[in-house]
C-alpha cells in the first residue's frame, strides 16, 4: 500500500526520500476478544468476518480523506495529515472513528451471532515517513507517536475512542462531545490523562457514513409533514369533508309523502297526475257534478 504520488516516484525509478512530518494524528483500532473468535471459529469465518469489517473501514477512509497505512490481523491503523499535509487531520480522524464505531456494529461476531467490538486509540504528534523495501515495498511511519497511539488503543474500552491529551487538545472546540476518563497508568508512557470521544455534535450519522443526504432530507420533511397535521388536530382544525345536502322534497298530490323534487316519475304516474289536475280544473268550473240543476237556477252548458 503506497500513496499515489509515491508509487508514481518508485514507477520512473525514483528513490523517495523520507518526509518528516510535524505534526499528524494516527489512529489504532482492533478487535475485542479476537484471539477468543479465532480460536472458536473455521478460518473462513474469520476472513469473512475480516474482509467485511475492512471493506466498511475502506470506504470510510474515501470519505473523510485519511491514509489507510497497514492491517495486520486484526488491527488497523490509518494517519490523517500524511502524506500529505492538511490543518484538519485531527478531525478527520475523529469523524472516522465514530465512523468505525458504527459500521463495527454492522459485522457479526461469528461466535455469538452479535455485532463485533472494536477498541479505537487516537493519539496527535510528530513522525517520520518513507518506503522500506525494495520487494513489496511499504509506506511506513516512525516515531513515538505510533507507539503512543498503539497504547491508546490498548488501553482502550470496548466500543469506545480513546484520545490521548494531544489528541484531545487538537479536537477541543471543534465540535465534538468529549469527556475525561482520568488518570490512567500507560505502558512505557506512566500516568496519563485521557478522554473518550463521544460524537460531532455538529454531523449527522449519515454525514458520518457519507451516506446520501436526500435519505435524511426526506425523513426530515415527513417528520415535518406529522407534526404539523398532529398539532392541527390537537387545535381542533383538523378539516372533515361535509356530507352533500340533499335535494328539496315536495308532497305528492294523492298521497301525504313526500317526495324529492326531482325524482323520476313513470308514465303512468305522469297520466294519472294530468287526469287529477283536470279534474280539479272541471270542478272548480263546474262546481255541480249532477247533470240536474237546482230550481232557479239558469245556465249555458
Amino acid at each position: 500500500m503506497l500513496p499515489e504520488h509515491v508509487a508514481n516516484q518508485l514507477k520512473e525509478g525514483k528513490k523517495v526520500a523520507a518526509g518528516e512530518f510535524k505534526t499528524c494524528t494516527i489512529l489504532f483500532s482492533d478487535v475485542v476478544t479476537f484471539t477468543n473468535i479465532c480460536a472458536a471459529c473455521e478460518p473462513i469465518q474469520i476472513v469473512n468476518m475480516l474482509n467485511s469489517m475492512y471493506s466498511k473501514f475502506d470506504r470510510l477512509t474515501s470519505v473523510h480523506g485519511v491514509y489507510k497505512v497497514e492491517t495486520i490481523g486484526d488491527a488497523y491503523m490509518v494517519v490523517g495529515g500524511v502524506p500529505v499535509p492538511i490543518g484538519s487531520h485531527a478531525q478527520r480522524v475523529a469523524n472516522f472513528a465514530l465512523g468505525m464505531r458504527i459500521s463495527a456494529k454492522e459485522v457479526m461476531n461469528p461466535v455469538t451471532g452479535e455485532s463485533i467490538q472494536i477498541r479505537v486509540g487516537i493519539h496527535t504528534g510528530p513522525v517520520l515517513a518513507g518506503v522500506v523495501g525494495d520487494k513489496m515495498p511499504r509506506y511506513c511511519l516512525f516515531g513515538d507517536t505510533v507507539n503512543t497511539a498503539s497504547r491508546m488503543e490498548s488501553h482502550g474500552l470496548p466500543d469506545k475512542v480513546h484520545l490521548s491529551p494531544t489528541a484531545y487538545r487538537a479536537l477541543e472546540n471543534q465540535g465534538f462531545e468529549i469527556i475525561e476518563r482520568g488518570e490512567i497508568q500507560v505502558k512505557g508512557k506512566g500516568k496519563m490523562t485521557t478522554y473518550f470521544l463521544i460524537q460531532n455534535l455538529n454531523a449527522s450519522e449519515d454525514e458520518i457514513m457519507g451516506r446520501p443526504q436526500t435519505c435524511s432530507i426526506t425523513k426530515k420533511l415527513v417528520l415535518k409533514k406529522v407534526k404539523t397535521a398532529k398539532r392541527l388536530r390537537h387545535k381542533g382544525h383538523e378539516v372533515r369533508r361535509q356530507p352533500a345536502a340533499a335535494p328539496p322534497e315536495r308532497r305528492s298530490h294523492d298521497s301525504e309523502e313526500w317526495k324529492p323534487e326531482g325524482s323520476p316519475v313513470s308514465g303512468q304516474d305522469a297520466v294519472e297526475a294530468a287526469d287529477r289536475e283536470q279534474s280539479s280544473d272541471e270542478t272548480k268550473t263546474h262546481p255541480f257534478v249532477d247533470d240536474t240543476l237546482p230550481s232557479g237556477v239558469c245556465a249555458l252548458l
